[in-house]
């Protein structure tokens, strides 16, 4: 069986010391990327000692067992290849979480949405050289000539921003919470992403006691194979 299971064991990470570190909540992105990894392997070991006649072999194989709940949560909620730290962001998964989703988006969807929310406005006023803009000093705007300022006809909602020699800036309430939520949605992601990660390793505890008794498992396992 060596020739099998080395090559086996040596794409399962040290899971004992990575349930250690769960337990001292100080387990690391990279860690638990690495036990979703491990996991997946286990049902590979699992099958290539099913036939075994000794009996500890047996009682070491039935020692893998894993819930599914387990996999599936890491499955869902790190990223494949994470972050070193939380901090940096890009550790949860995408479509695990929908606000953080939302968050990511607005970081990277602005411009289509604001090329979208032009073409509305355009068909909404008549004016068809609206222009919605954004500049650090003055954020998000609508800007319109000064003529089409004076000459059209503004939905009640365009509240004025800044007024230039030539043209005139507009916001609406729609811009507005656009513009709140765009203009913190980096740090808005990293706190979200910094307590669904708090959340997790809490939600991992109750496995603790499965993967200590798989890290027993591998680490027997390891010692025969050798």
């Amino acid at each position: 069986y060596h020739a099998q299971l080395r090559p086996i064991l040596q794409r399962i990470n040290d899971v004992e010391r990575i349930s250690t570190r769960i337990a001292l909540t100080s387990v690391r992105p990279k860690e638990l990327a690495a036990l979703g990894d491990s996991l997946h392997h286990l049902p590979v070991l699992q099958n290539a000692l099913n036939h075994c006649d000794s009996e500890l072999l047996k009682q070491l194989c039935a020692g893998l067992h894993h819930p599914e709940a387990l996999s599936h949560l890491l499955q869902r909620a790190i990223q494949p290849e994470p972050a070193t730290v939380v901090r940096e962001g890009g550790v949860i998964a995408d479509g695990f979480d929908s606000e953080l989703d939302e968050l990511r988006g607005l970081q990277t969807n602005s411009g289509e949405f604001l090329l979208e929310l032009e073409a509305r406005e355009r068909e909404r006023t008549g004016i068809p050289t609206l222009k919605v803009e954004y500049n650090r000093v003055h954020g998000f705007y609508i800007e319109l000539t000064a003529a089409q300022a004076v000459q059209a006809t503004l939905p009640l909602d365009y509240q004025r921003r800044q007024t230039l020699k030539n043209a005139e800036r507009f916001i609406t309430p729609e811009l507005k919470a656009f513009e709140d939520k765009a203009l913190s949605a980096k740090e808005r992601a990293l706190a979200r992403e910094k307590l669904l990660y708090d959340t997790l390793i809490a939600d991992l505890h109750p496995y603790i006691s499965d993967l200590q008794r798989i890290g027993q498992a591998l680490a027997q396992i390891d010692v025969l194979a050798n």
